[in-house]
């Protein structure tokens, strides 16, 4: 069944595609980066499956079709944990390169802090037969062979590794409303517990880096 899904998604991505007005990425300046088929307006819908949603199929690793230096807002919900602990720094770093000086990145993971506090809070119902212990949401859904959880995040860990890479002005931002006016994605999700189990992490590329400037 999940493999008659992934086709079914994909056709409909492919048929979407052919009736939307092609994109040309040297003309795009935000990018949604592993967007599934969820649709930004005013962003370049990017993923690495084809999908209602994309704009451009893409490696969201490599961002080949686009040049460095050129982006002023990359956002990317829930995508990537779907990288190894090592892969996860090459892409973040990839994506610096392609952010304009100045630019902005935003960046929604599964929190582990807030999700070991529900856990413990809610540890009954993680002990009760037939309550899985929240394997969706720590390994991932496994629809498909991109959709595994690979690693993990706190605050502390994800504002150490962008600091390593160059990014500065890093913090948390607030999870409602939603960056996006009327944008509904997984940073919102509060499910089953009614409390927020994301990470919303924004920081910047320098204004001023090797010669560049905003």
């Amino acid at each position: 069944m999940r493999k008659l899904k992934r086709l079914v998604r994909s056709a409909q991505g492919k048929v979407a595609t052919l009736f939307r007005p092609r994109v040309n990425p040297s003309e795009v300046k935000r990018l949604h980066l592993g967007c599934g088929n969820i649709r930004l307006p005013g962003f370049c819908n990017v993923d690495i499956l084809s999908t209602p949603a994309v704009d451009v199929k893409s490696d969201i690793s490599k961002l080949d079709n686009f040049t460095d230096n050129s982006i002023e807002l990359i956002y990317a919900c829930h995508v990537l944990e779907h990288f190894s602990h090592d892969e996860a720094v090459c892409v973040i770093r990839r994506w610096y390169e392609v952010l304009a000086p100045g630019g902005e990145l935003r960046i929604s993971v599964p929190d582990i802090d807030r999700i070991v506090k529900i856990y413990v809070d809610n540890w009954q119902h993680f002990q009760t037969p037939g309550n899985s212990p929240w394997i969706g949401l720590l390994y991932g859904g496994q629809g498909d062979p991109y959709d595994f959880h690979k690693t993990g995040f706190n605050f502390c860990w994800m504002r150490h590794l962008l600091d390593e890479i160059g990014y500065v002005q890093i913090a948390e931002y607030s999870h409602e409303p939603h960056f996006v006016t009327g944008v509904a994605d997984a940073s919102l999700a509060k499910e089953p517990f009614g409390r927020f189990l994301s990470l919303n992490v924004v920081a910047h590329k320098p204004k001023c880096l090797n010669g560049l400037s905003a």
